[in-house]
Protein backbone atom coordinates (compact mmCIF):
# COMPACT_ATOMS: atom_id res chain seq x y z
CA UNK A 1 0.00 0.00 0.00
CA UNK A 2 1.38 3.44 -0.90
CA UNK A 3 1.99 5.57 2.23
CA UNK A 4 1.34 9.32 2.71
CA UNK A 5 5.03 10.24 2.36
CA UNK A 6 5.25 8.46 -0.99
CA UNK A 7 2.14 10.24 -2.22
CA UNK A 8 3.58 13.61 -1.26
CA UNK A 9 6.70 13.02 -3.37
CA UNK A 10 4.79 11.60 -6.33
CA UNK A 11 4.75 13.70 -9.55
CA UNK A 12 1.44 15.41 -10.19
CA UNK A 13 0.56 13.38 -13.28
CA UNK A 14 1.24 10.08 -11.46
CA UNK A 15 -0.81 11.24 -8.48
CA UNK A 16 -3.70 11.96 -10.85
CA UNK A 17 -3.45 8.51 -12.44
CA UNK A 18 -3.23 6.88 -8.99
CA UNK A 19 -6.38 8.70 -7.90
CA UNK A 20 -8.25 7.56 -11.00
CA UNK A 21 -7.11 3.97 -10.41
CA UNK A 22 -8.36 3.97 -6.83
CA UNK A 23 -11.69 5.45 -7.90
CA UNK A 24 -12.16 2.75 -10.52
CA UNK A 25 -11.35 0.00 -8.01
CA UNK A 26 -13.66 1.19 -5.26
CA UNK A 27 -16.50 2.17 -7.59
CA UNK A 28 -17.11 -1.56 -8.19
CA UNK A 29 -17.70 -2.02 -4.46
CA UNK A 30 -20.25 0.77 -4.07
CA UNK A 31 -23.77 -0.41 -3.29
CA UNK A 32 -26.55 0.66 -5.67
CA UNK A 33 -28.32 3.88 -4.75
CA UNK A 34 -31.34 3.25 -2.57
CA UNK A 35 -33.49 4.97 -5.19
CA UNK A 36 -32.41 2.36 -7.74
CA UNK A 37 -33.26 -0.65 -5.58
CA UNK A 38 -36.34 -2.75 -6.14
CA UNK A 39 -38.42 -4.16 -3.32
CA UNK A 40 -40.61 -7.21 -2.84
CA UNK A 41 -43.66 -8.38 -0.97
CA UNK A 42 -44.08 -11.91 0.35
CA UNK A 43 -47.64 -12.72 -0.64
CA UNK A 44 -47.63 -16.17 0.89
CA UNK A 45 -45.42 -19.02 2.06
CA UNK A 46 -46.66 -22.49 1.16
CA UNK A 47 -45.62 -24.63 4.12
CA UNK A 48 -44.10 -27.67 2.48
CA UNK A 49 -43.24 -30.36 5.02
CA UNK A 50 -39.61 -30.51 3.93
CA UNK A 51 -37.28 -28.05 2.25
CA UNK A 52 -38.66 -26.83 -1.06
CA UNK A 53 -35.84 -27.95 -3.39
CA UNK A 54 -37.36 -27.59 -6.86
CA UNK A 55 -40.67 -26.68 -8.47
CA UNK A 56 -42.37 -27.33 -11.81
CA UNK A 57 -45.31 -25.06 -12.58
CA UNK A 58 -48.09 -25.87 -15.01
CA UNK A 59 -50.84 -23.28 -15.29
CA UNK A 60 -51.89 -22.72 -11.66
CA UNK A 61 -50.47 -25.92 -10.20
CA UNK A 62 -47.05 -26.31 -8.57
CA UNK A 63 -45.29 -29.66 -8.34
CA UNK A 64 -42.71 -29.43 -5.57
CA UNK A 65 -39.73 -31.63 -4.72
CA UNK A 66 -39.47 -31.49 -0.93
CA UNK A 67 -36.41 -33.61 -0.22
CA UNK A 68 -36.96 -36.41 2.28
CA UNK A 69 -40.68 -35.57 2.44
CA UNK A 70 -41.18 -36.59 -1.18
CA UNK A 71 -43.25 -34.58 -3.63
CA UNK A 72 -46.26 -32.31 -3.16
CA UNK A 73 -48.87 -30.82 -5.45
CA UNK A 74 -50.18 -27.31 -4.67
CA UNK A 75 -53.06 -25.28 -6.07
CA UNK A 76 -51.52 -21.83 -6.41
CA UNK A 77 -54.81 -19.97 -6.66
CA UNK A 78 -56.25 -21.36 -3.43
CA UNK A 79 -52.73 -21.78 -1.97
CA UNK A 80 -53.67 -25.19 -0.67
CA UNK A 81 -51.96 -28.56 -1.01
CA UNK A 82 -53.86 -30.88 -3.34
CA UNK A 83 -51.78 -33.98 -2.64
CA UNK A 84 -48.56 -35.12 -1.00
CA UNK A 85 -46.58 -38.29 -1.61
CA UNK A 86 -43.81 -39.57 0.65
CA UNK A 87 -43.45 -42.66 -1.52
CA UNK A 88 -45.07 -44.90 -4.09
CA UNK A 89 -46.06 -48.51 -4.76
CA UNK A 90 -43.92 -50.75 -6.94
CA UNK A 91 -44.47 -54.47 -7.31
CA UNK A 92 -46.87 -54.57 -4.38
CA UNK A 93 -44.44 -52.85 -2.00
CA UNK A 94 -44.49 -49.29 -0.73
CA UNK A 95 -41.17 -47.51 -1.33
CA UNK A 96 -40.35 -44.20 0.31
CA UNK A 97 -38.63 -41.42 -1.58
CA UNK A 98 -35.06 -40.81 -0.45
CA UNK A 99 -34.46 -37.19 -1.41
CA UNK A 100 -36.22 -35.76 -4.50
CA UNK A 101 -34.27 -32.69 -5.63
CA UNK A 102 -35.44 -32.29 -9.25
CA UNK A 103 -38.98 -32.42 -10.56
CA UNK A 104 -40.68 -31.96 -13.93
CA UNK A 105 -44.22 -32.06 -15.27
CA UNK A 106 -45.67 -33.17 -18.61
CA UNK A 107 -49.27 -32.01 -18.56
CA UNK A 108 -50.08 -33.46 -21.99
CA UNK A 109 -49.24 -36.99 -20.89
CA UNK A 110 -50.09 -36.43 -17.19
CA UNK A 111 -46.59 -37.31 -16.03
CA UNK A 112 -44.35 -36.25 -13.15
CA UNK A 113 -40.58 -36.76 -13.48
CA UNK A 114 -38.59 -37.11 -10.25
CA UNK A 115 -34.84 -37.23 -9.80
CA UNK A 116 -32.99 -38.19 -6.62
CA UNK A 117 -29.20 -38.09 -6.15
CA UNK A 118 -27.52 -41.21 -7.46
CA UNK A 119 -30.70 -42.65 -9.02
CA UNK A 120 -32.29 -42.85 -12.45
CA UNK A 121 -35.12 -40.45 -13.30
CA UNK A 122 -38.47 -41.89 -12.21
CA UNK A 123 -41.71 -41.49 -14.18
CA UNK A 124 -45.09 -41.29 -12.43
CA UNK A 125 -48.58 -40.94 -13.88
CA UNK A 126 -50.64 -38.28 -12.12
CA UNK A 127 -53.91 -36.83 -13.36
CA UNK A 128 -55.17 -35.33 -10.12
CA UNK A 129 -56.53 -36.89 -6.97
CA UNK A 130 -54.55 -38.46 -4.18
CA UNK A 131 -52.66 -41.19 -6.06
CA UNK A 132 -49.57 -41.39 -8.23
CA UNK A 133 -48.71 -44.43 -10.31
CA UNK A 134 -45.12 -45.48 -10.82
CA UNK A 135 -44.24 -46.40 -14.40
CA UNK A 136 -40.47 -46.93 -14.78
CA UNK A 137 -37.07 -45.24 -14.70
CA UNK A 138 -35.22 -43.55 -17.55
CA UNK A 139 -31.85 -41.91 -18.19
CA UNK A 140 -29.17 -42.76 -15.61
CA UNK A 141 -28.10 -42.35 -12.00
CA UNK A 142 -25.66 -39.65 -13.14
CA UNK A 143 -28.40 -37.31 -14.35
CA UNK A 144 -27.79 -33.80 -13.00
CA UNK A 145 -30.57 -32.03 -14.85
CA UNK A 146 -33.24 -32.63 -17.48
CA UNK A 147 -35.82 -30.87 -19.60
CA UNK A 148 -38.69 -32.58 -21.41
CA UNK A 149 -41.25 -31.75 -24.10
CA UNK A 150 -44.37 -33.66 -25.17
CA UNK A 151 -44.02 -34.35 -28.88
CA UNK A 152 -47.54 -35.74 -29.12
CA UNK A 153 -50.00 -37.66 -26.95
CA UNK A 154 -48.37 -40.83 -25.59
CA UNK A 155 -44.92 -39.56 -26.54
CA UNK A 156 -42.32 -37.15 -25.15
CA UNK A 157 -38.66 -36.29 -25.58
CA UNK A 158 -36.18 -35.64 -22.80
CA UNK A 159 -32.76 -33.98 -22.88
CA UNK A 160 -30.51 -34.74 -19.91
CA UNK A 161 -27.20 -33.51 -18.53
CA UNK A 162 -25.43 -36.74 -17.62
CA UNK A 163 -22.36 -36.34 -15.43
CA UNK A 164 -20.70 -39.35 -17.07
CA UNK A 165 -22.01 -39.62 -20.61
CA UNK A 166 -22.46 -35.97 -21.62
CA UNK A 167 -25.75 -34.85 -23.14
CA UNK A 168 -28.35 -37.57 -23.69
CA UNK A 169 -31.69 -37.40 -25.44
CA UNK A 170 -34.42 -39.91 -26.28
CA UNK A 171 -37.99 -40.09 -27.46
CA UNK A 172 -40.23 -42.16 -25.18
CA UNK A 173 -43.42 -43.94 -26.23
CA UNK A 174 -46.20 -45.24 -24.00
CA UNK A 175 -46.08 -49.03 -24.11
CA UNK A 176 -48.90 -51.14 -22.67
CA UNK A 177 -48.72 -54.93 -22.54
CA UNK A 178 -50.84 -57.65 -20.93
CA UNK A 179 -49.23 -60.72 -19.39
CA UNK A 180 -51.58 -63.28 -17.83
CA UNK A 181 -54.28 -60.58 -17.69
CA UNK A 182 -51.96 -58.24 -15.80
CA UNK A 183 -51.45 -54.86 -17.46
CA UNK A 184 -47.94 -53.46 -17.56
CA UNK A 185 -47.49 -49.81 -18.49
CA UNK A 186 -44.14 -48.15 -19.11
CA UNK A 187 -42.42 -45.57 -21.25
CA UNK A 188 -39.89 -47.11 -23.63
CA UNK A 189 -37.08 -45.19 -25.36
CA UNK A 190 -36.41 -45.08 -29.05
CA UNK A 191 -34.17 -42.96 -31.21
CA UNK A 192 -32.02 -40.26 -29.69
CA UNK A 193 -28.43 -40.66 -28.59
CA UNK A 194 -25.69 -39.02 -26.58
CA UNK A 195 -22.87 -36.57 -27.19
CA UNK A 196 -19.66 -36.84 -25.22
CA UNK A 197 -18.23 -33.68 -23.68
CA UNK A 198 -14.91 -33.33 -21.86
CA UNK A 199 -16.71 -31.28 -19.24
CA UNK A 200 -18.90 -32.57 -16.43
CA UNK A 201 -22.54 -31.72 -17.27
CA UNK A 202 -24.39 -30.08 -14.36
CA UNK A 203 -27.48 -28.35 -15.74
CA UNK A 204 -29.41 -28.13 -19.00
CA UNK A 205 -32.10 -26.01 -20.65
CA UNK A 206 -33.75 -25.90 -24.08
CA UNK A 207 -36.43 -24.03 -25.98
CA UNK A 208 -37.36 -27.28 -27.75
CA UNK A 209 -37.03 -25.59 -31.13
CA UNK A 210 -33.60 -24.15 -31.85
CA UNK A 211 -31.10 -24.53 -29.01
CA UNK A 212 -29.97 -26.59 -26.04
CA UNK A 213 -27.64 -25.04 -23.45
CA UNK A 214 -25.66 -27.10 -20.98
CA UNK A 215 -23.47 -26.15 -18.02
CA UNK A 216 -20.28 -28.23 -18.03
CA UNK A 217 -18.61 -27.39 -14.73
CA UNK A 218 -14.97 -26.25 -15.09
CA UNK A 219 -15.30 -25.88 -18.87
CA UNK A 220 -18.13 -23.34 -18.66
CA UNK A 221 -21.16 -23.54 -20.96
CA UNK A 222 -21.93 -25.36 -24.20
CA UNK A 223 -24.58 -24.50 -26.79
CA UNK A 224 -26.12 -26.96 -29.24
CA UNK A 225 -28.40 -26.22 -32.18
CA UNK A 226 -31.37 -28.33 -33.27
CA UNK A 227 -33.42 -27.98 -36.44
CA UNK A 228 -36.58 -29.09 -34.66
CA UNK A 229 -37.74 -30.93 -31.56
CA UNK A 230 -36.01 -34.31 -31.51
CA UNK A 231 -33.51 -33.52 -34.26
CA UNK A 232 -29.89 -34.48 -33.60
CA UNK A 233 -28.11 -31.68 -31.70
CA UNK A 234 -24.99 -30.09 -33.17
CA UNK A 235 -22.38 -28.37 -31.02
CA UNK A 236 -22.28 -24.64 -31.79
CA UNK A 237 -19.45 -23.95 -29.37
CA UNK A 238 -18.23 -23.76 -25.81
CA UNK A 239 -17.60 -20.61 -23.74
CA UNK A 240 -15.24 -20.85 -20.79
CA UNK A 241 -16.28 -19.01 -17.64
CA UNK A 242 -14.65 -18.03 -14.40
CA UNK A 243 -15.65 -20.57 -11.78
CA UNK A 244 -17.74 -23.63 -12.58
CA UNK A 245 -20.77 -23.60 -14.84
CA UNK A 246 -23.55 -25.12 -12.70
CA UNK A 247 -26.92 -24.11 -14.15
CA UNK A 248 -28.10 -22.47 -17.36
CA UNK A 249 -31.21 -20.57 -18.39
CA UNK A 250 -31.83 -20.19 -22.11
CA UNK A 251 -33.58 -17.05 -23.37
CA UNK A 252 -34.27 -15.61 -26.80
CA UNK A 253 -31.24 -13.34 -26.36
CA UNK A 254 -28.72 -15.92 -25.13
CA UNK A 255 -27.77 -17.94 -22.08
CA UNK A 256 -27.65 -16.94 -18.42
CA UNK A 257 -25.19 -19.09 -16.49
CA UNK A 258 -24.91 -19.57 -12.72
CA UNK A 259 -21.23 -20.10 -11.92
CA UNK A 260 -21.11 -20.81 -8.20
CA UNK A 261 -18.64 -18.54 -6.35
CA UNK A 262 -17.67 -16.79 -9.59
CA UNK A 263 -21.09 -15.16 -9.90
CA UNK A 264 -23.06 -15.19 -13.14
CA UNK A 265 -22.73 -14.67 -16.88
CA UNK A 266 -24.88 -13.61 -19.77
CA UNK A 267 -23.58 -15.09 -23.02
CA UNK A 268 -25.05 -14.08 -26.35
CA UNK A 269 -25.87 -16.84 -28.79
CA UNK A 270 -23.30 -15.46 -31.22
CA UNK A 271 -20.50 -15.78 -28.68
CA UNK A 272 -20.58 -19.55 -29.03
CA UNK A 273 -19.65 -19.21 -32.70
CA UNK A 274 -17.13 -16.44 -32.07
CA UNK A 275 -19.10 -13.33 -33.05
CA UNK A 276 -20.96 -12.27 -29.89
CA UNK A 277 -20.10 -11.25 -26.34
CA UNK A 278 -20.25 -12.46 -22.75
CA UNK A 279 -20.91 -10.34 -19.67
CA UNK A 280 -19.96 -11.33 -16.17
CA UNK A 281 -21.97 -9.92 -13.26
CA UNK A 282 -22.65 -10.58 -9.57
CA UNK A 283 -18.93 -11.39 -9.29
CA UNK A 284 -18.92 -11.17 -5.48
CA UNK A 285 -21.86 -13.57 -5.05
CA UNK A 286 -22.20 -17.36 -5.03
CA UNK A 287 -24.92 -18.03 -7.60
CA UNK A 288 -26.67 -21.42 -7.79
CA UNK A 289 -29.48 -20.73 -10.26
CA UNK A 290 -30.99 -17.94 -12.38
CA UNK A 291 -34.63 -17.42 -13.37
CA UNK A 292 -35.48 -14.78 -15.99
CA UNK A 293 -38.75 -13.10 -16.92
CA UNK A 294 -39.64 -9.78 -18.57
CA UNK A 295 -36.33 -8.07 -17.90
CA UNK A 296 -35.92 -9.46 -14.36
CA UNK A 297 -33.23 -11.95 -13.39
CA UNK A 298 -33.60 -13.64 -10.00
CA UNK A 299 -30.37 -15.15 -8.72
CA UNK A 300 -30.52 -17.90 -6.09
CA UNK A 301 -27.80 -17.35 -3.49
CA UNK A 302 -28.23 -20.13 -0.95
CA UNK A 303 -27.97 -18.69 2.57
CA UNK A 304 -27.93 -15.09 1.27
CA UNK A 305 -31.40 -15.36 -0.30
CA UNK A 306 -31.89 -13.85 -3.75
CA UNK A 307 -30.40 -11.08 -5.84
CA UNK A 308 -32.49 -9.19 -8.38
CA UNK A 309 -31.04 -7.72 -11.55
CA UNK A 310 -32.54 -5.57 -14.27
CA UNK A 311 -31.69 -7.40 -17.49
CA UNK A 312 -33.81 -5.32 -19.84
CA UNK A 313 -30.49 -4.98 -21.63
CA UNK A 314 -29.03 -8.43 -20.88
CA UNK A 315 -25.49 -7.47 -21.91
CA UNK A 316 -25.51 -4.79 -19.19
CA UNK A 317 -27.22 -6.23 -16.06
CA UNK A 318 -27.99 -3.73 -13.29
CA UNK A 319 -28.15 -4.85 -9.67
CA UNK A 320 -31.45 -3.98 -7.96
CA UNK A 321 -30.82 -5.47 -4.53
CA UNK A 322 -29.95 -8.51 -2.46
CA UNK A 323 -32.78 -9.79 -0.29
CA UNK A 324 -32.44 -12.23 2.67
CA UNK A 325 -35.56 -14.33 2.15
CA UNK A 326 -34.08 -17.47 3.72
CA UNK A 327 -31.95 -20.24 2.31
CA UNK A 328 -32.84 -20.38 -1.40
CA UNK A 329 -32.25 -23.33 -3.72
CA UNK A 330 -33.97 -22.18 -6.88
CA UNK A 331 -36.60 -19.76 -8.21
CA UNK A 332 -39.14 -19.81 -11.01
CA UNK A 333 -41.61 -17.28 -12.30
CA UNK A 334 -45.35 -17.90 -12.20
CA UNK A 335 -46.60 -15.17 -14.46
CA UNK A 336 -45.24 -11.98 -12.90
CA UNK A 337 -44.80 -13.54 -9.47
CA UNK A 338 -41.58 -15.13 -8.28
CA UNK A 339 -41.76 -18.59 -6.74
CA UNK A 340 -38.87 -19.13 -4.32
CA UNK A 341 -37.82 -22.66 -3.35
CA UNK A 342 -36.42 -22.28 0.16
CA UNK A 343 -35.95 -24.04 3.46
CA UNK A 344 -38.87 -21.98 4.74
CA UNK A 345 -41.18 -23.47 2.12
CA UNK A 346 -42.33 -22.34 -1.32
CA UNK A 347 -42.55 -18.55 -1.14
CA UNK A 348 -44.66 -16.42 -3.49
CA UNK A 349 -43.15 -12.98 -4.04
CA UNK A 350 -44.27 -9.89 -5.88
CA UNK A 351 -41.39 -7.77 -7.17
CA UNK A 352 -41.93 -4.04 -7.02
CA UNK A 353 -39.75 -1.95 -9.33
Amino acid sequence: MTDIKSLASMPAYLLFLYTILLASIFSGCIEPNAEDLWSYTVESVLQTDGFSRDVAIDNNTAYVATGQYGIQVWDLQSQSMSAGFTGYEEGGAFLEFDDPTLIGRDETNKLIFVSEPGKDVKIFHYDGGDSIFYRNTIMSAKTKGFVSFPSETDQFIMYAADNDDGMKWHFYNLDTTNIFDIEFIEWTPYGGGEIYTPGKPQGIDSDGESYIAMAVDQLGVELYSIDSLGADPNLVGRVDTEGNGEQVTLTSDGVFAACDDAGAYFITTGKFSGTGSSTRFAEDLTVDHIAVNNGIAALSLGAKGIALYDVTEPTAPVERGIFPVGYVYKTQFWGEKLMVCSREGLQILTIEK
